[in-house]
């Protein structure tokens, strides 16, 4: 499938509502938004892996938003080795602008067990930079794929490391923080009374954790405590 191909395919598929409701999103009018829905993008994207694999990138241009929204995709669902897929990752997180983009792309990438071990090692190797929105693919990583005894150490040090005050940044601190209190709330309650926390993403923290129906009242009463 080439690139005409695949933007009548999207141009097809796009409604006008859903244009004004997804350019809501990013409202610096960065990008061209065509109004096509996540569930349509993904089946496309999978019948692009189906016929030409991770190649299919090379028919995808940085046009308009949804064709961003595609090229990730195609790299989550191609069937490779994390390891192998690492230099597209790092190409795509190069164009990645915008926390959807990169929120999309997270969920998309499934990890088996020896993939989940090179994920790991790929975020301690890239974790440093200070790109806001390598930043939050480390964080959303993490978030949604090692909240686990294994590793959160390792993740609430990260978290807590990070010093940003890039908007986007830190209310991917602020969801990490809020999500790992359901399981260690005790953990991250400790490190809201060191006040390591900027007092953005410490207030955020709290609010997100307390809005939660899995956080006990007990706790939520002590992180009430604890606002700046």
């Amino acid at each position: 499938m080439n690139n005409k191909e695949i933007k009548e395919i999207l141009y097809s598929k796009s409604e006008h509502g859903y244009q004004q409701f997804t350019s809501s999103l990013t409202p610096d009018g960065k990008y061209r938004f065509l109004g096509v829905r996540i569930p349509a993008l993904r089946e496309i994207a999978r019948q692009l892996v189906k016929e030409d694999g991770i190649s299919a990138i090379n028919d995808l241009s940085d046009d308009s938003f949804e064709e961003l929204l595609l090229q990730g995709f195609v790299i989550g669902y191609c069937k490779m080795p994390f390891e192998e897929k690492k230099p597209y990752i790092l190409a795509y997180l190069d164009k990645c602008d915008s926390w959807s983009l990169i929120d999309s792309f997270v969920s998309t990438i499934k990890l088996n067990k020896k993939d989940r071990e090179e994920c790991w090692k790929f975020l301690n190797d890239i974790m440093l930079t200070d790109k806001p929105y390598y930043i939050r693919y480390v964080l959303v990583t993490m978030l949604n794929r090692y909240l686990d005894d294994d590793h959160i150490d390792d993740v609430l040090r990260y978290t807590v490391s990070v010093k940003s005050d890039h908007y986007y940044v830190e209310m991917a601190q602020a969801w990490l923080l809020a999500t790992a209190c359901i399981k260690y709330g005790n953990s991250v309650i400790e490190i809201l009374k060191e006040g390591k926390l900027n007092d953005f993403v410490h207030n955020k923290t709290i609010q997100k954790a307390i809005e939660s129906y899995r956080i006990t009242e007990e706790q939520k009463t002590v992180l009430r405590s604890l606002r700046k």
